[in-house]
């Protein structure tokens, strides 16, 4: 009782002075055939579906182990504020459980701001990817992008957009958002807590709470050598 709603509706479209990348979409920036360029094309998709219905592209998570991805998960619904940011910490649940060596995490800045009751410093239309290993080094990838209305009847109700990507912004260690830092650490720090035996009990916990877990490619890596 006393919650506000989930935080899923897009905000009114903001102006950006930026150099638009012709017919170029995220994934251009990997290279090609990559896991981390089929994950970020893959985001960038669902992004640009959920935008054509007034949404956003839910926080994920990717645990990798020798190279392969092993689980996807989603965030659950998440209330504006701190539960919020737990909402979007324990992501790193699911990657403790994988044993992963590597996570790639995806959101989209006024999203996660807005639901974790942040300042937004307009415009702040990016969509983020950042590839991070167990050493604790990471790089971070922002895609701005205006969004520009669409005509179409949504299933939700709610505006629709399409995106307009533009030039890419990659950065190495630096800061950002305080419950994807944590998720970040979180999903290294808790592997010797909740190891790789524990995946499935992890999975169905989460589901249980509302996230969407998917799980990839599960076997130990032995079998998958």
């Amino acid at each position: 009782m006393g919650r506000r709603k989930p935080t899923r509706a897009r905000r009114p479209r903001q102006e950006r002075a930026t150099t638009r990348t012709q017919d170029r979409t995220p994934g251009d920036l990997f290279p090609p055939g990559t896991i981390i360029q089929i994950l970020t094309d893959s985001t960038a998709r669902a992004h640009t579906k959920a935008l054509a219905n007034g949404m956003a592209h839910r926080p994920s998570l990717t645990a990798l182990r020798d190279g392969r991805a092993v689980a996807v998960a989603h965030t659950r619904p998440l209330y504006t504020g701190k539960d919020a940011e737990k909402g979007i910490e324990e992501l790193s649940l699911l990657a403790a459980a994988a044993g992963a060596e590597c996570i790639v995490l995806s959101w989209e800045t006024c999203d996660v701001k807005i639901a974790c009751d942040y300042p937004l410093d307009a415009p702040e239309e990016a969509l983020n990817i950042l590839i991070a290993g167990e050493d604790g080094q990471y790089m971070h990838v922002e895609f701005p992008y205006t969004s520009h209305p669409i005509a179409a009847r949504t299933l939700t109700g709610l505006q629709g957009f399409r995106p307009e990507w533009h030039a890419p912004i990659q950065s190495t260690n630096n800061p950002v958002l305080g419950p994807i830092q944590r998720a970040v650490e979180q999903s290294f720090a808790r592997r010797a807590a909740v190891g790789p035996s524990g995946l499935d009990a992890t999975r169905v916990w989460m589901e249980g709470h509302g996230y969407t877990v998917t799980l990839i490619d599960t076997r130990p890596p032995a079998e998958a050598g």
